[in-house]
């Protein structure tokens, strides 16, 4: 009968560089913190039309529920990185993101839509994103990717998943001890839940452009 044993070298090895991760030196060196801003184009909910003639009374007196979304908005947040590897690091952000639509709120003989009621529902997006520079140098482009997610308030009908994943592609360039990494992130969100009356995109582009402080290595 053989026993597998795990190299005499690879405990230590672990213990050496968990030490130098979080040695105080090294670890003011290896955490960043930044600001983040951006925006976007794509439509923050799904718009739809519902006809309630077809309900029996007394519903089918009601007019239609129409949302429409409005498209575009900002985005603005934190962050901090923890770098592990010359090339790799990782990162979470704290971005606020408001989201817009408008409801169908007085109408005419016709049913047609003669007043609007606007509707914001506040969310804030948490990205925990690792993220790879595909080569070191003054300019470093870079991939990163992992899971996102998101808090919500005031929701207007609305119920907002709380779970998705994020990639997205940029570039860095050191100025001075500030780094400024312009980047473009897709994020796919899970389902809204079945009893939101308005839905979300779960398809969400941003362009967004950080900037990173970090103390400059000796």
């Amino acid at each position: 009968m053989s026993v597998h044993r795990k190299p005499r070298g690879f405990i230590p090895t672990l213990a050496l560089i968990a030490t130098s991760l979080l040695a105080p030196g090294a670890l003011a060196q290896r955490v960043s913190f930044g600001v983040v801003a951006g925006g976007y184009a794509n439509r923050d909910f799904v718009s739809h039309y519902i006809p309630l003639s077809d309900l029996p009374p007394p519903y089918s007196e009601f007019p239609p529920d129409i949302a429409e979304s409005d498209a575009g908005g900002y985005v603005v947040g934190v962050s901090l990185g923890v770098r592990l590897l010359p090339q790799l690091s990782v990162g979470v952000d704290a971005l606020y993101k408001p989201l817009h639509y408008r409801q169908g709120a007085t109408f005419d003989r016709n049913n047609a839509v003669i007043g609007w009621a606007p509707a914001t529902v506040l969310t804030w997006q948490f990205p925990v994103l690792a993220k790879y520079n595909l080569r070191a140098g003054r300019v470093m482009p870079f991939v990163e990717a992992g899971p996102s997610f998101r808090a919500t308030g005031n929701l207007n009908r609305s119920d907002p998943s709380h779970v998705g994943a994020t990639a997205g592609v940029g570039v860095e360039t050191p100025w001075w001890r500030v780094g400024i990494a312009p980047r473009v992130r897709y994020t796919r969100w899970a389902k809204d839940p079945f009893s939101a009356d308005v839905r979300t995109r779960a398809d969400q582009v941003e362009f967004l452009i950080g900037f990173t402080f970090r103390r400059r290595d000796k």
